[in-house]
């Protein structure tokens, strides 16, 4: 069993979805129109596609799987949402499923915030890489992925989602 996930970083404030969240988490959605019309066919979404997203993501691997809010510290704000997985039963790594920041918060550093805690996560709990996947129609995000350190190692081919870029981040132990 891994150690609690961190509750706050230096800027933003994490906490567990809760239904309560959904209309908030509907303003972060549809301030990103093209990752919706990538993911979901359309520009704007519903409350209950937040909904379906939700439960899809924690009905994946149970107990492995998280869905965070991210919140400013300071304002507590609602700007973004984080989706991870302990054990993708696919592969048997751990797995990135989104970060998503409205779009009025991107530029900010919070995404890169928060990866660092989630990546000083899942080294505290022994993880050695941690995986991704990047819709090919979002490729304009993979710069983002790669400086940080992620490499691209497999495109795929899915059904519902098409082409995505697959890519990895080794963990290595701190010294």
């Amino acid at each position: 069993m891994p150690t609690p996930f961190p509750a706050a970083s230096s800027r933003l404030v994490y906490s567990p979805v809760l239904e309560s969240d959904f209309s908030e988490l509907l303003h972060v959605y549809n301030s990103n129109p093209d990752f919706m019309e990538y993911s979901y066919g359309q520009r704007f979404v519903t409350v209950e596609i937040v909904e379906q997203d939700h439960a899809d993501n924690m009905a994946f691997a149970f107990a492995d799987s998280y869905s965070y809010c991210l919140r400013e510290a300071s304002s507590h704000s609602l700007i973004g949402i984080a989706q991870f997985i302990l054990n993708n039963p696919r592969d048997g790594h751990p797995w990135l499923g989104l970060i998503m920041i409205d779009s009025r918060a991107q530029g900010k550093g919070y995404a890169k915030e928060f990866l660092d805690g989630l990546i000083d996560w899942y080294r505290e709990n022994g993880y050695t890489s941690l995986h991704l996947a990047v819709l090919e129609k979002n490729q304009a995000v993979v710069p983002f992925y790669e400086a940080y350190g992620f490499v691209p190692y497999e495109e795929r081919v899915t059904e519902k989602l098409g082409r995505v870029i697959c890519m990895a981040y080794p963990i290595h132990p701190r010294l």
